[in-house]
């Protein structure tokens, strides 16, 4: 029995490490993105339904110290090539570069949580303001709890994959609406209770 209609939906939210790419860990280099396999053309398979398709992702790496501006764009020149190798594209790419321990390298004196850092939704309301769209005519898929929690806090469908943190990351109290392998069979579950 399916929780949600999925006659509405025509925007699909992608957390990024763990359901696009490959996540070890921290990615800090262009060697590091490395695609999970079908996920590129499980992109391709949104962009066909005419679906439009955004990259929502913590990066708190920026936050460390451990990252800079010019190395995030390699990392996502990458992802943008990979997925062209597919005939895919992501329709934009919203980013939290904030962690509440960090800032500018440094440990903070006390702990300061930002809006944007899922599980806060500044950056799901951010996109649905600039594209006009509701949380019933969107999906969010993640591995991780953040990410659950967020599509929770914002009141959008949930899909959980068993790439990346699998949901084990501990982080959050929250599950996913429903749990698929990977965001190719995730897309197939989309596009077998969509009209």
């Amino acid at each position: 029995m399916l929780k949600h209609s999925f006659n509405k939906l025509r925007i699909v939210l992608l957390d990024r490490d763990g359901v696009i790419n490959q996540e070890p860990g921290p990615i800090l280099t262009s060697e590091q993105f490395v695609m999970i396999p079908n996920s590129a053309s499980a992109v391709a398979r949104i962009n066909a339904k005419g679906w439009l398709c955004f990259v929502i992702t913590n990066q708190s790496a920026f936050a460390r110290g451990d990252l800079s501006e010019p190395v995030f764009q390699t990392i996502t020149d990458k992802m943008h090539l990979e997925l062209e190798k597919s005939g895919a594209h992501i329709d934009g790419q919203y980013i939290c570069p904030h962690h509440p321990d960090w800032e500018n390298g440094k440990r903070r004196m006390a702990p300061k949580r930002c809006a944007c850092r899922k599980p806060g939704t500044l950056l799901l309301e951010q996109v649905s303001a600039e594209y006009g769209f509701s949380p019933d005519e969107a999906v969010l898929i993640g591995d991780s709890t953040s990410d659950f929690a967020a599509a929770a806090n914002w009141g959008t469908c949930a899909i959980g994959v068993r790439t990346g943190h699998a949901g084990q990351d501990d982080k959050e109290n929250a599950d996913p609406d429903y749990w698929e392998d990977d965001l190719w069979s995730a897309v197939e579950f989309l596009l077998a209770y969509s009209t």
